[in-house]
Parts: C-alpha cells; structure tokens; sequence
C-alpha cells in the first residue's frame, strides 16, 4: 500500500501512533509531504527516525527549506567545534524561522550529537519538491503546498522552490484533468473557513482533484490525517 501524511510539525507521540496503525511491510511505503519539523518539540527526533526508515520518502516543506536556510550558516561551526558566528543574513534567516515555529526545532537540533546531525542533515539536503506516483490506476502528483503559475504544460522540474512550498490553492483552483495533486502546507481548517472550500475542517478534504491532508495536527482540535493513494481511505490520529 501506498500512503500519504503531511504536516506532522514535531508531533512524535501522534507519528508514532500512525506507524503503528498502518504497520508498514516491506512493500508498502509512506510519502512525508514536508513540515516534520516545527512548532511542537519533536521534529529532528522524527526525522531520524525516518532517514533510518527505507520505506519512508519525504518530501521537502517549506519549514524543513527555513531550517535548512537557517542550520546552513553555523553547521560547519557546530562540525569544527569553532564559536558560531551569526552573519546578517543568518539573523534573518532565523528571524524568519522563528516567526514560524522553528524555535523548538533547533533546539531540538542543537541537542542531537554530531553523528544525529550528519544524519539529518544529509537527508534534509535529499529532499525532493515533487513526486508522481501511479498507484490504482490513478495518477497522483504529490507536493508540500500547491503549484503557483501553474500550466497543464509547465514541466514541474520548471516551478521554483517557493511556488511549491509557499503556494496556497484557492476555492477556483483547478490542475490536471487527468491527476490528483496531493499536498499539505494549508491546514484544512483554514481551507474551509477561509479558502471557501468545502468540507469538514481537521479531515482530509476533496476538492475535485485537489485533496489536502493537512488536518491542523499541531494545533488545538487537530489531528495528524493520512491517505491510502490505492484506496483513497482516509486514516485519523
């Protein structure tokens, strides 16, 4: 079975809960659409667990992209064990970071131990924007938020890194005939209180073929959502 999670924003008890739900064989795999990391205090602990996971892949969130931008200006301080100099850009970098929930994380990172942060880092870096899948005779394109300047005929190597990370679809937003395009970033809440979409706030919600399964797991009332692409069953933590 294929399936899908996205939005898990440092919320270990909850991911763990959903492993233990799906039970994953050796030949079924999970797709993380991006934000592991943030908010609650559990983030890089989650990560490495997944980087020890083969049939776990994740996709890269517009959070994991500021931890990276972030992280980047004092790893190779924190490697050489030198005094970590911030720069002006590595100030806003954090600022930025910060305003969004980064907090917990780094200091979730910072407490790891040098092998811990070789790990997560490497697999922060492997992080892929995109992925099609073919599973049960449909076409899926999976994503962290969305396809901004989207054209049938734009090949998605062509979008640029914060028009699929940042990018949130509205009530009129149609992509493909011919595929569902799955993402995160915008918690289905807000999608229906203010987007215009309709269904139920903190499900999974199906607009055309457009699904979002980010159901708001780090926020009061939420919970972590996930998709089985072969089925189209819907699973709740």
């Amino acid at each position: 079975m294929i399936y899908v999670v996205s939005d898990i924003h440092g919320c270990y008890d909850r991911y763990k809960k959903l492993l233990n739900r799906l039970k994953l064989g050796e030949g079924d795999t999970l797709y993380v659409l991006g934000d592991v990391i943030d908010r609650g205090a559990d983030g890089f602990k989650i990560l490495l667990d997944m980087a020890s996971r083969p049939n776990i892949v994740p996709l890269l969130g517009n959070h994991e992209a500021m931890a990276i931008d972030t992280i980047s200006h004092f790893f190779e301080s924190i490697q050489s064990d030198r005094d970590i100099v911030f720069s002006r850009d590595a100030l806003e970098s954090m600022e930025l970071w910060f305003a969004n929930g980064g907090a917990p994380s780094l200091t979730d990172f910072l407490s790891l131990d040098e092998k811990q942060m070789q790990t997560v880092w490497d697999y922060l870096l492997s992080m892929p924007l995109y992925k099609e899948l073919s599973v049960g005779g449909r076409q899926f394109v999976l994503v962290h938020g969305g396809l901004e300047n989207f054209s049938p005929s734009r090949p998605l190597d062509d979008y640029l890194p914060d028009e699929i990370l940042w990018y949130r679809p509205e009530s009129d937003t149609a992509y493909y005939p011919d595929k569902y395009v799955v993402f995160g970033h915008t918690p289905t809440r807000l999608l229906c209180s203010e987007f215009g979409f309709k269904g139920t706030p903190n499900k999974i919600v199906q607009h055309g073929r457009l699904i979002d399964i980010d159901c708001g797991c780090a926020y009061s009332g939420g919970r972590l959502g996930c998709l089985c692409l072969d089925t189209l069953k819907r699973i709740y933590v």
